[in-house]
């Protein structure tokens, strides 16, 4: 028979796993904001320049620097657009905010003193989670994974 103890020691491995993911899915999300603004603004900016015909008349660009810039800007379009940047971020942004939450709602658990409550209420965080880790479209980065692991434990200490 599972003591209430080692119920709340459980609820606390699950709630720090939680903070782990979340805090992953958030740094992923940070590591991809410079990818992002180059991609996305970098090509709104280079088909700007590339369509000033402005530029051309004046003799600040070629015709041919132009038709670069273009390219450029167009096929920086297409990998945000083929690499579904945007929904990448989307839903780790929304892991991120449900990992928080469940590791708070493990958290609250250790306030619990009757052992079938404690055990009810563990297994349905138990069955959300699971839930949402296979409904997951997306995985952070392993690195992100990694510092997140290092950054809970140097808390801890």
């Amino acid at each position: 028979m599972e003591t209430i103890s080692h119920l709340k020691l459980s609820a606390e491995e699950k709630r720090k796993e939680n903070l782990i993911l979340s805090l992953a899915y958030s740094k992923t999300v940070a590591w991809l904001i410079p990818a992002n603004f180059i991609l996305v603004v970098g090509a709104a900016l280079l088909s700007l320049v590339a369509g000033a015909t402005i530029l051309i008349e004046n003799n600040w660009l070629t015709k041919i620097q132009s038709g670069v810039l273009a390219l450029v800007s167009g096929a920086l379009t297409i990998i945000h657009s083929k690499l579904g940047c945007e929904q990448y971020q989307a839903e780790c942004r929304k892991l991120s905010a449900f990992h928080r939450g469940i590791a708070a709602d493990y958290g609250n658990l250790q306030i619990a003193d009757d052992v079938e409550e404690l055990k009810n209420r563990l297994v349905a965080l138990n069955e959300q989670a699971s839930a949402a880790l296979k409904s997951a479209s997306v995985t952070p980065f392993a690195s992100a994974v990694a510092r997140a692991r290092r950054s809970l434990s140097s808390q801890a200490d």
